[in-house]
């Protein structure tokens, strides 16, 4: 016979998330990009830094060049995490449910390919939020060192800019290049900050969407930063 006084504690996972105090898990939030090696290791690092456990990355090679295939995936993985949920093989770290999908990409391939717009409004639709650079997350990153709205239509306009001002030879697929990226993170707020100012730039001279350059990574960024709490952010 069980104690009069023992607790007994549902064993669903939402249920001992809550029983463990009172204060609501952290938002959970799904970021899929097209990157196998950039973007992963800069959001990692970035999650490191907030000690977000709810901030999940995940690499969708195959949505290269469109965006709606990057927002079937994550709507796949959506379907995947509740499925989990409901058979209870999650661990603790992980949410019954993602509170925000993201899907990171380049503006150049879909754009010269004519799936941008189609892509970015179906993505949309479905609640998935994006995260796009023109012409590349190279872009982003260039914006943690310096401010700069000239016209780069492919990333190997990229390349050099920012090889210049990170003081190394850049290549987006080199392991060694990717060792660089993490104490770009603590650039973040400068990051930021021009990001928003080439936004007004470009709209105060009208400059159609997607403006060339430009990126909507510090959107992704904020609400990440939102999630941590006051202490990491």
């Amino acid at each position: 016979m069980a104690h009069k006084w023992k607790k007994h504690l549902p064993s669903d996972v939402n249920s001992f998330r809550r029983a463990r105090g009172s204060k609501p898990p952290a938002k959970a939030i799904l970021i899929l990009t097209e990157g196998e090696v950039t973007e992963p290791v800069y959001f990692q690092a970035l999650k490191a830094k907030l000690a977000l456990a709810t901030v999940e990355i995940e690499v969708q090679p195959k949505g290269k060049g469109d965006p709606a295939r990057l927002a079937e995936a994550a709507l796949e993985e959506r379907l995947k995490r509740r499925k989990s949920a409901r058979q209870g093989r999650l661990s603790y770290a992980q949410a019954a449910d993602f509170d925000e999908m993201w899907v990171v990409f380049d503006s150049d391939v879909p754009l010269e390919h004519g799936r941008f717009h189609s892509g970015v409004e179906f993505a949309e639709s479905k609640g998935v939020k994006c995260a796009h650079t023109t012409p590349c997350f190279e872009y982003w990153l260039l914006l943690h060192l310096i401010y700069t709205t000239a016209p780069m239509e492919k990333f190997e306009d990229v390349k050099p800019r920012l090889s210049k001002a990170m003081a190394i030879k850049y290549d987006k697929c080199s392991k060694d290049s990717a060792k660089h990226l993490p104490p770009l993170v603590d650039k973040l707020n400068t990051a930021i900050e021009l990001a928003e100012r080439v936004r007004k730039s470009h709209e105060s001279a009208g400059t159609a969407f997607p403006a060339n350059p430009s990126t909507e990574v510090d959107q992704l960024v904020l609400a990440i930063q939102a999630a941590a709490s006051p202490a990491n952010k």
